[in-house]
């Protein structure tokens, strides 16, 4: 278990800034309607960053799926008009482009059984 831990580390810290970039868009965007739509995502988010904080590994490949999704999602909204602006999008776009090659590499520079 510990060596899992290590292993998801990064992913895990980069999960868990991209929770917060999407909590701080609340705030940002003036906590209106484009802003309140991240809130949840941003607590899910969390809530991974914390399951990789624990090194669950199965944890890490159903967040390595989300993660490439939400990097597709946050990327499309870079220059969308809305409340909240381009650049916390394209910082989302990084934290979780950064996770998910962390978790790339975690999981599979060394693969264990999903019980670990």
């Amino acid at each position: 278990m510990t060596q899992s831990k290590n292993a998801l580390r990064w992913g895990a810290n980069f999960t868990a800034l991209s929770a917060g970039l999407h909590i701080l868009a609340f705030v940002v965007g003036g906590f209106r309607a484009d802003a309140l739509q991240l809130l949840p995502i941003g607590i899910v988010y969390a809530g991974f960053a914390y399951g990789l904080f624990q090194g669950w590994r199965l944890m890490a490949y159903i967040v390595f799926i989300v993660i490439l999704i939400g990097t597709i999602m946050a990327v499309s909204r870079i220059w969308a008009l809305g409340d909240v602006p381009g650049w916390l999008y394209a910082g989302i776009a990084l934290a979780n482009l950064l996770s998910a090659a962390s978790l790339f590499a975690a999981i599979w520079k060394t693969p264990q059984a999903l019980h670990d």
